[in-house]
């Protein structure tokens, strides 16, 4: 595993223009060795949304993802990604990573569609995965994502986006099982352990601020990045969002067991420099003051709920919400319920209940109006 990060310029999506980018990109980083094998490309499609809002990796940067590969010498190219409500049949229509797929000779798989076991004997906090049985089929996983803040964890990046071989509403009782940040985080490392992707590239050209990962801001960043090392990437992405780079939950765990880096300062950049990239005026998601592995791993879990309770939470905006009912569903907690008239959308309302919500943001995430928002609870809301 090497220790490099390519960052290049590249200020739109013109085909060429991002193909020549990723391919520089790589080309500084690391050795991408693909001769004959299977390549699974796993990009992020949070929910199957328009390009322009940010919210998964853009099509374009797919295509040159597949004509990188290929050119490369790969056999086969498998493309897939499973949103927290996927169903059987998904296309990824909307977002384009459908049609870019196919359109390239890459093989869209449907990650429901079978299912494997994937041990992780290593593991802090898990020692075994069910996942899309794309990953036995794969000889190569490469990680594709978007530069975006992320609620509950501050930033999702390249090892964050391997959650997604999770198919569909199996992620939720993960939120449920590792409510702490701290704790998920750990579970997202292991499963980085367990599955090995070999590689990532970053759609860091338009990213996600703010609210992210789906109900932010698109923000010009006009970045590609590539790393054989996805630690290594995310150190770098971070720092230029502005976080402190080994402070992100993901990033600070993986960074503890020393296996993908012993420290930040290994890291090397043949090309562009995150530290001169920093965006001073980013908006990110806040540290939260309460995260800490005492609380995760150490407190009664009450205890930790109530102190919790806190923190941020969900809300929903009732003018905005169209009841479709897609909260209640990702909600593993089952702290969302549809009271009024169930058989008459708009006379009924969505509701959260704050003593069993664990603050996963997952119905922040999949609300496809943007009606959640996330918002200090009042004082007495306690869980």
């Amino acid at each position: 595993m090497g220790k490099k990060v390519g960052i290049v310029r590249c200020a739109s999506y013109d085909p060429q223009e991002v193909y020549g980018a990723l391919k520089k990109a790589v080309d500084l980083s690391d050795n991408l060795d693909v001769a004959g094998k299977t390549v699974l490309l796993k990009p992020n499609i949070l929910s199957d949304a328009a390009p322009e809002k940010a919210i998964t990796t853009h099509p374009v940067f797919l295509e040159a993802a597949i004509r990188l590969v290929r050119e490369k010498g790969a056999g086969r190219i498998l493309v897939g990604d499973s949103p927290g409500l996927q169903m059987p049949g998904f296309s990824g229509k909307v977002s384009g990573m459908g049609e870019a797929t196919r359109k390239n000779g890459a093989e869209w798989i449907d990650f429901t569609k079978g299912k494997i076991e994937v041990p992780c004997p290593d593991g802090k906090v898990i020692k075994s995965f069910t996942l899309t049985q794309a990953v036995r089929e794969a000889d190569i996983i490469i990680s594709l994502p978007k530069l975006k803040t992320h609620q509950l964890m501050q930033y999702t990046g390249a090892m964050k986006n391997i959650f997604g071989l999770v198919p569909s509403l199996a992620k939720s009782p993960f939120h449920v099982r590792f409510s702490g940040r701290e704790s998920f985080a750990a579970m997202i490392v292991d499963l980085n352990l367990a599955v090995k992707p070999a590689f990532a590239f970053m759609d860091a050209i338009v990213g996600m601020e703010g609210n992210g990962p789906a109900a932010g801001n698109p923000r010009q960043i006009g970045l590609v990045m590539a790393s054989s090392n996805l630690l290594a990437l995310d150190v770098a992405a971070t720092q230029i969002m502005g976080y402190p780079p080994g402070e992100t939950p993901v990033n600070k765990e993986a960074l503890s067991r020393g296996l993908w880096l012993s420290n930040i300062e290994e890291i090397e950049y043949p090309g562009l420099s995150p530290s001169d990239l920093q965006i001073p005026d980013f908006v990110r998601v806040s540290f939260k003051k309460s995260s800490s592995r005492f609380l995760d791993f150490i407190l009664p879990r009450p205890l930790k709920r109530w102190i919790d309770s806190f923190d941020p939470g969900p809300e929903i905006n009732h003018n905005i919400c169209i009841r479709c009912g897609d909260c209640k569903r990702i909600c593993n907690s089952q702290a969302i319920s549809m009271i009024g008239n169930e058989n008459n959308s708009i006379k009924a309302i969505m509701v959260i209940d704050y003593r069993r919500c664990i603050r996963c943001f997952c119905c922040h995430e999949i609300c496809p109006v943007k009606a959640i928002g996330v918002t200090k609870p009042p004082f007495l809301i306690i869980r």
